[in-house]
């Protein structure tokens, strides 16, 4: 049976109200940074699933947080990060005095060999400078006892498990013969084989053949390095997924043509390391991908010159990768690129070469005790707040880095909590079959679960014994057997070798339609709603976003907003292309708040940064009624951030009034959604105060047919439609609304990146915009009624009761649009035998459902950046 969920996590941020008042008004200016500012644990954290971690901030003279975005340059530190050193030490004796634990460490984070035993707790942290170590205020912080508690083993545990021969990495030499007769009738087996084949009688192309023209047309440096990065991935991608084939091809077989063919192109690949057509952290590290795969792999049929050859470069390429992470990574929020990829191609470096590449010892040090300290979630609660697109980028990383370190020390990394709350956003974000929620850079390409997300979920349902991940895996494979392949040799994303490795059978039980109608994910600031898990084509869903981590990184200027879909396809839906970072049309239209199915104040959006932030501070999930509420309050005003500032120099964009940043006069952004059971109905609310009179613009937008707008006496229709479906928005306000809906962007979308491979650039698609704005009052609120249904059957109109109730379906609500009085609405089902109601007035929410009364009051997530 489904149970209501209802979920908070209490964290530590500072606040005006005390715990006691239903509402939290933030203070802060950002909730997450780009770098680390406070130590973890927090002082007074009470840590209770997993083993403690010891974090810190970095010096400010290192502290940098560009990330190695294409055609942006990296800042560079003032200072030699190599030779940093820090001081730790923790106690259960508060002065510190007795049985402490004192530790050197040249990375800013530390993580003890055995986890803490249960009770109070106390540490610093100290910076060593000229022999001196200037430490920290003393911190306490509490262990519960957990006997679930995830305490991965110390990294001695792990190598323990590590052979010394080769290859070690792929497979392990003593289990070869095994695995390549237990291959041998798997389809994958036969995938790679055909892939190495006509690899093999295909030539290389000529790195000299990279088409860069297109470079010389653009207006900035930063646009022509991105063009020259991608330009170079078209080629080196190609020829690394071709090599890689040859090289599995060869373990699987032992056959020494593979072999000669592979390492042919590994040589003349690093031959072209210095060449100006070849750009990019992406590129560099395909190098050592290669490299250390074919040293590892054919270590025994290897001269002695060629091992040096590739050592060399494996030295060359995993130096630059080291000092690039070295006190910077353990503290960036998220750096995309690496752990994407580049940290997993570090790590299978790394321990390819441990023992014979003395600079091996301390990347294997780093690479596992930065994965215990911050991965694999950045935080807690599953959810990945770079959005759908980029989150399937991090495939292989997610799924090959715990398994080998599984694999080393017998211990199950996957049962870390969070991979349980990982399938719940791989879900909830993406049903089988469906568009995604659409957040985050490129959401519009995800029209369904591609085949990495499904390999994803059909992996953790083999590790986990999740069968709700089997249950998703199970309805895509059996309308499309052979769906898996299309992520073949995806460089983030192809698991097929994982599978060939772990041959466990997909866990029978529940699956997707025992699911709650709702999940909320606080932490990253996400909420969807579905109708309908048993039937895709009659599906309803309503995605959310209102967000900590802001508008940085691949995350969009979208607090607040809300996304609708019938049948698996959009309907109000988030508008723009994602070309770049540094594109106009990217940060005008894509990323910044104009784009998306919010609000405006004074034609004014959101700051582009952590700055830009909402969160989630209250919610419910039940079987019959589901609420949930985001507060954007703190998200507007001018762009401050220093990396988006710098972005926006080298990229020629500005953060300008004209463009849609000014002085925030915003007060309080509250948006109450309530999903009125399995109707296809959802009630929104928006409580919005300024510090004068503004103008208070209703977005809606679409991206596949254009809406349709009716103006009526007590409300304005808008409609979407797709294929198979509508949503009807019945959109009520404290005034007469001026509406005005265009199908023209801010700045139109061109496409001077993304050429095919006859360089030719297709255009953009177009989508339509809904704008509703009031006068300048300095307190608004609307009310919308959104019915998402069939298109064949037409959604009724609400009935204005003549006490001024709303009646739609059989929901009666009670509700104040006036800019007079308090925020309000009643909300009742009327359905005979059905006591389910949801009660507002300007304080805590009161949830009845079948005789059970939940009173909500805000409670902030646990954040840890």
């Amino acid at each position: 049976m489904k149970k209501s969920i209802y979920i908070a996590i209490i964290g530590s941020i500072a606040f005006l109200h005390s715990y006691a008042q239903p509402t939290i008004r933030l203070t802060d200016t950002t909730l997450m940074h780009e770098m680390r500012t406070t130590p973890s644990p927090l002082d007074k954290a009470v840590v209770k699933d997993r083993a403690v971690s010891f974090l810190w901030p970095l010096r400010a003279d290192v502290n940098v947080a560009e990330e190695l975005l294409d055609g942006v340059k990296p800042a560079t530190p003032k200072t030699d990060k190599s030779k940093l050193c820090y001081q730790v030490r923790y106690s259960q004796d508060a002065a510190l005095k007795n049985n402490v634990t004192l530790v050197d460490t040249r990375w800013p984070f530390f993580n003890p060999e055995k986890a803490l035993v249960a009770g109070k707790w106390y540490w610093q942290y100290g910076y060593v400078e000229k022999g001196k170590t200037i430490w920290s205020k003393v911190l306490q912080f509490t262990v519960e006892d957990n006997p679930q508690k995830f305490c991965p083993p110390a990294l001695k545990t792990v190598l323990s498990g590590l052979p010394k021969s080769h290859p070690r990495v792929w497979v392990m030499k003593d289990e070869w013969k095994d695995f390549m007769k237990r291959s041998k009738s798997a389809t994958e087996y036969q995938w790679y084989i055909e892939v190495a084949d006509k690899a093999a009688n295909s030539p290389m192309p000529s790195v000299d053949k990279i088409d860069t023209r297109g470079a010389e047309k653009l207006d900035n440096e930063v646009k022509r390095q991105a063009l020259i990065t991608r330009e170079s991935r078209r080629v080196i991608d190609k020829e690394e997924t071709n090599t890689e084939a040859l090289i599995r091809a060869y373990l699987l077989t032992q056959d020494k043509r593979y072999y000669e063919a592979a390492i042919a192109r590994v040589l003349e690949m690093i031959s072209w390391s210095d060449h100006q057509n070849v750009a990019g952290d992406f590129n560099a590290a395909t190098m050592l991908s290669l490299c250390s795969m074919a040293y590892d792999s054919f270590y025994d049929l290897l001269s002695d010159d060629l091992k040096a050859q590739l050592l060399k470069e494996i030295k060359h390429r995993g130096g630059e990768f080291y000092a690039n992470f070295n006190n910077r990574l353990e503290n960036h929020i998220a750096d995309n690129h690496v752990w994407q990829m580049t940290l997993r191609i570090f790590t299978m470096a790394a321990f390819s070469v441990y023992g014979e590449l003395p600079e091996a010892d301390i990347w294997v040090d780093y690479c596992y005790n930065v994965w215990l300290a911050r991965f694999p979630g950045l935080n807690k609660d599953g959810g990945w707040h770079n959005g759908d697109s980029y989150f399937t980028v991090n495939t292989r990383t997610l799924i090959e880095v715990p398994y080998y370190y599984s694999k080393l020390s017998g211990f199950d990394f996957f049962s870390d909590p969070w991979y349980q709350g990982s399938i719940m956003y791989t879900i909830f974000q993406q049903p089988p079959f469906s568009k995604s929620g659409g957040n985050g850079s490129s959401h519009q390409n995800v029209v369904r679960p591609n085949s990495i997300r499904v390999s994803y979920t059909d992996a953790l349902a083999r590790l986990t014994g999740n069968t709700y991940a089997a249950d998703y895996t199970r309805r895509t494979l059996e309308k499309e057997p052979n769906y898996l392949k299309k992520a073949l040799l995806a460089k983030p994303g192809d698991l097929a070798w994982f599978r060939l490795q772990c041959n466990k059978p997909l866990p029978q039980g529940a699956g997707l339609a025992d699911l709650p109608m709702g999940y909320v994910f606080p932490a990253t600031g996400l909420a969807s709603f579905m109708t309908n898990w048993n039937s895709v084509g009659r599906n309803a869903m309503i995605s959310f976003r209102s967000s900590p981590y802001g508008s940085t990184s691949h995350a969009l200027a979208n607090q607040n907003a809300f996304n609708t879909f019938y049948g698996g396809s959009s309907l109000f839906y988030s508008s723009g292309h994602h070309i770049s970072f540094i594109d106009e049309h990217s940060l005008y239209c894509h990323r910044a708040t104009r784009a998306h199915n919010t609000i405006l104040v004074n034609g004014m959006g959101q700051r582009i940064g952590t700055e830009g932030y909402g969160w989630i501070p209250r919610y419910y999930v039940g079987e019959k009624i589901g609420y949930v509420v985001g507060d954007a309050s703190n998200a507007y005003g001018k762009v401050i951030s220093p990396l988006w500032l710098e972005r926006g120099k080298q990229s020629k964009l500005d953060y300008s009034p004209a463009n849609g940043w000014d002085e925030n006069h915003l007060k309080t952004f509250r948006r109450h959604i309530v999903e009125l059971g399995t109707s296809g109905l959802v009630f929104i609310y928006d409580e919005l105060e300024a510090d004068e009179p503004v103008t208070w613009s209703y977005l809606l937008h679409t991206v596949i047919n254009p809406m349709t707008v009716k103006e009526n006496p007590n409300y304005v229709h808008i409609q979407a439609t797709n294929k198979n479906g509508a949503s009807d928005a019945f959109l009520f306000s404290s005034d007469k609304l001026t509406t005005e809906t265009t199908d023209k962007f801010f700045v139109p979308a061109v496409n001077w990146l993304r050429a095919d491979s006859k360089g030719n650039f297709a255009p953009y698609a177009n989508h339509w915009h809904f704008t509703a704005t009031s006068s300048k009052q300095k307190v608004y609120r609307f009310a919308t009624v959104i019915n998402t249904h069939a298109l064949a059957r037409p959604a009724a109109e609400p009935v204005i009761l003549k006490d001024g109730r709303i009646k739609v379906g059989s929901w009666i609500i009670k509700v104040n649009t006036s800019a007079e009085g308090m925020p309000m609405f009643f909300i009742r089902s009327t359905k005979v035998g059905e006591d389910v109601n949801i009660t507002y007035k300007g304080g805590a929410t009161i949830v009845r459902e079948d005789g059970y009364e939940t009173t909500l009051t805000d409670k902030l997530p646990e954040l840890e950046i």
